[in-house]
């Protein structure tokens, strides 16, 4: 009766996060599905998981620590970080949606049961192939429609009123926006490994598919997408240049590690280097690159910048932490965020101390998830994996965008787990 029970419960909490990844990662499901189907997942995971009351009994106080963490993140980020909006309702609701993953990582990695991780690899590719080729797609006829440019992706990161209908007609067309594109630059490490522990068609097929994400990236017009995607194809590459030229003496950790030196010292020679991108953008037309070019130089030297620069936002965020470094807004005063940095804001409105308590929060609902990574042979491919979705979470916001934390945890647990 016990095994039976176990294996239910195996089954329950795999098919939970199938569904998930099915809704979310393919948009014409997620707005035909709503917030509701999310929501049951997350309940068919809970129900999934009290079902091997073997289990349960045992490890009780860490799982319902796990939930626990869950349900206090969202009245943190509400109070100290102002996120949610108007509707902190529908906050919170996305937001036991939004760590749901982690916590399932770390729960499935850490009963070892194979069975939680069955079909996950599958509905993962097939989603963000599916999603990746339609949203290609679309930004192409985008592009060619006569006397402007649609830029679908782009206007799916604009919620204002007015514009329900709109964004709904989009995510039926299946069309990844702000989420599912700085996901897919998350991944780009993830899909390097799969090309390169696989052989034959299947190491085409990985090469592909990671073709297509950087196209993706590129038509969606997401700025920083496009620097953090540039970055990790440089990385990766030069990386591979050096193992080349080494002959296989130097080895993929060893290979990366050298592959990011030029990325330092190009950042201690940072103001001319800047200097020389926003001339050569402004020479070939690309506007938009070299305003920011521009402006990033401005705040490097102390001068104002523009109030169309996102840097302005970024340096209140950067005046409220200097004020109280240690404990920010706990005890009370006047926030000074951003809000368009989660760690930054994060350090403003709670400090040092506060981080410190939200990392140890997050470390604690995904414990156990990225178990064995110091030792793994990809493990610096991993690690870059996690600079990007860090890259993003300091320069936009990730606690709204539940994609890249589903793409990033997910497929290094699998990574880990080895999963081919």
């Amino acid at each position: 009766m016990p095994e039976k029970r176990a294996r239910l419960s195996a089954d329950i909490a795999n098919l939970s996060i199938l569904l998930y990844i099915l809704w979310l990662l393919i948009p014409a499901v997620q707005t035909t599905g709503r917030a509701m189907t999310g929501a049951a997942c997350v309940a068919l995971f809970a129900l999934g998981v009290v079902l091997d009351w073997t289990y349960f009994k045992a490890h009780w106080a860490d799982l319902c620590l796990r939930a626990l963490c869950a349900a206090v993140m969202p009245l943190l980020l509400r109070r100290f970080l102002s996120r949610g909006g108007t509707n902190f309702a529908g906050f919170y609701v996305q937001q036991a949606m939004f760590w749901f993953p982690l916590i399932y990582a770390g729960y499935a990695r850490n009963r070892g049961d194979r069975r939680l991780w069955r079909g996950v690899k599958w509905a993962l590719l097939f989603a963000v192939t599916l999603t990746v080729c339609t949203t290609i797609g679309w930004l192409i006829q985008g592009m060619l429609r006569g006397g402007k440019i649609y830029a679908y992706s782009r206007s799916l990161g604009y919620g204002g009123e007015g514009r329900e209908a709109y964004l709904k007609e989009l995510m039926l067309r299946n069309i990844g926006g702000y989420d599912f594109v700085y996901a897919m630059a998350a991944s780009l490490p993830l899909c390097l490994i799969g090309a390169s522990i696989h052989t034959g068609w299947k190491r085409w097929a990985f090469a592909v598919l990671c073709a297509l994400q950087v196209i993706m990236i590129v038509l969606s017009q997401y700025t920083y997408a496009m620097l953090f995607a540039a970055a990790v194809l440089a990385v990766e590459g030069l990386a591979l240049v050096i193992r080349c030229v080494s002959r296989g003496r130097i080895m993929l950790g060893k290979s990366l590690l050298w592959a990011v030196l030029p990325f330092v010292l190009a950042a201690l020679f940072c103001q001319p280097l800047i200097a020389l991108a926003a001339t050569v953008c402004r020479s070939i037309g690309m506007n938009n690159f070299a305003f920011s070019f521009e402006q990033l130089l401005t705040a490097l030297q102390g001068g104002v910048t523009s109030a169309d620069s996102r840097l302005g936002y970024y340096l209140t965020a950067i005046g409220g932490f200097a004020q109280s470094p240690v404990w920010g807004d706990l005890f009370g005063g006047a926030k000074q965020l951003s809000l368009h940095s989660d760690i930054l804001d994060l350090l403003s409105g709670m400090g040092v101390l506060g981080a410190a308590l939200v990392g140890g929060m997050v470390w604690l609902m995904g414990r156990g998830s990225l178990r064995g990574v110091r030792s793994h042979p990809q493990r610096a491919q991993l690690c870059v994996s996690a600079a990007v979705v860090f890259m993003t979470a300091l320069l936009g916001t990730a606690v709204y965008s539940r994609d890249i934390l589903t793409v990033a945890i997910l497929g290094a647990a699998l990574v880990l787990e080895g999963e081919k």
